[in-house]
């Protein structure tokens, strides 16, 4: 079977859930990977883009609301590889943020029948530009996006409101394509997709898993000189903490009114956010690896999750295979790995409430070894990528797709 994946990038979460795939998968499996910003080394990874052209196509979107036109001829050549080596199987992860022109892509797809597995990771693919709608409370995606209110959340600089043609423009791309099979991590999007223009197609849900060779529990000192060991550790971790999403803000509120026995520690942080952050916060930009995030986790007296958009945040798996009890919003499908034995949700920006469950959190913390295994058993990226075998197989099958 040949394989090809295309994501924006091989790291964070869409790329880790993208890697982990092939690696489930034996050397029978001709795997490539296209993407758009590469950090790995692994060879079968391509990057699409010099960063010069990368640079066009972020210009054309951000300042000139022609994210439509990017990528032309990199993707261009991108197609001809695929029409050469005819992949059995495409599956697209997040093909948005400069990563590919999707109509020149969905164009190919509808020519050759090319079978296809779309992960939505977000809510991109059917609106006119923004990723997620619940902070705003937006609902213009259901009808058709037009004179939009939050240019802002669509990842653009530019005064231009082009969401009503990206919106026509990705229905026409996306609709019509006779052998495709959407994918959402959590029930949540899954629901919302049946609302959207993408309703008639065959759709699963497959929680997003974790690789357990790194995530568990575990007992190094790689950050002892950071770190007090001696305080109660509240964790919060984010790829960035630098939009609104992922309540940065709610942590610095925390921090002013939480016992002097506590301390936040913060993985994603900008320089220019860690000058601001109180002396009851540490700021870390970033972990060297997963084992050092592991750490962490393990470390912590419990995990910070602000979220006011979300998905199926991995950061939630990851931190309870670790044994720490998550302290959550109730924000999308973040919630949905969760139970009252590990942890505690309460309702968006209410970061008050935490002092009032902290009380609760040792007991909790005496139920790790049953989450920890349940954490093993339903959210291991082997589970995962065997869910999405079995989807590759009704595709080349042509079983149960309609």
């Amino acid at each position: 079977m040949k394989l090809v994946q295309i994501n924006s990038c091989d790291n964070g979460s869409t790329g880790k859930i993208m890697l982990d795939i092939f690696d489930a998968l034996d050397d029978s499996v001709e795997k490539t990977a296209y993407v758009s910003r590469k950090y790995t080394d692994r060879e079968y990874v391509k990057r699409m883009h010099t960063r010069t052209q990368y640079r066009v196509h972020k210009f054309l979107s951000m300042y000139l609301a022609l994210d439509d036109f990017g990528s032309y001829f990199t993707s261009k050549k991108v197609i001809r590889e695929l029409e050469k080596n005819k992949p059995d199987i495409l599956h697209l992860h997040n093909i948005h943020n400069h990563t590919i022109n999707y109509q020149l892509l969905f164009k190919y797809i509808k020519k050759f029948n090319v079978n296809v597995v779309w992960t939505l990771h977000d809510c991109w693919a059917f609106t006119g530009g923004c990723f997620y709608f619940e902070l705003n409370g937006c609902m213009k995606w259901k009808e058709g996006c037009s004179k939009c209110q939050f240019l802002k959340d669509t990842a653009t600089l530019t005064p231009i409101d082009s969401t009503a043609r990206y919106y026509r423009k990705k229905r026409q791309a996306f609709t019509g394509v006779k052998n495709m099979i959407l994918v959402t991590p959590s029930k949540w999007l899954a629901n919302l997709v049946g609302q959207s223009y993408l309703k008639d197609y065959k759709l699963d849900v497959i929680n997003n898993g974790i690789n357990l060779n790194n995530f568990n529990r575990c007992d190094y000192h790689s950050f002892d000189n950071i770190v007090d060991r001696n305080k109660k550790i509240l964790l919060g971790v984010a790829a960035s903490f630098n939009d609104k999403r992922k309540g940065f803000y709610d942590y610095i509120k925390l921090a002013k009114i939480l016992d002097e026995k506590y301390q936040i520690v913060l993985v994603g942080i900008s320089d220019e956010q860690r000058s601001i952050l109180p002396n009851n916060v540490i700021g870390i930009k970033r972990t060297e690896n997963q084992r050092q995030l592991a750490e962490l986790y393990s470390l912590a007296y419990a995990f910070l999750n602000f979220t006011y958009e979300d998905n199926f945040p991995t950061v939630n798996i990851e931190a309870l295979a670790c044994g720490a009890p998550v302290i959550c919003y109730q924000t999308g499908g973040a919630t949905e790995m969760l139970s009252d034995d590990n942890s505690i949700v309460l309702k968006q920006g209410d970061y008050q409430g935490v002092l009032k469950v902290l009380d609760k959190i040792d007991v909790l913390r005496n139920n790790k070894d049953i989450y920890m295994a349940r954490v093993k058993e339903e959210y291991s990226s082997k589970r995962m990528t065997t869910q999405y075998k079995e989807i590759y197989k009704k595709l080349i099958e042509k079983v149960g797709i309609e």
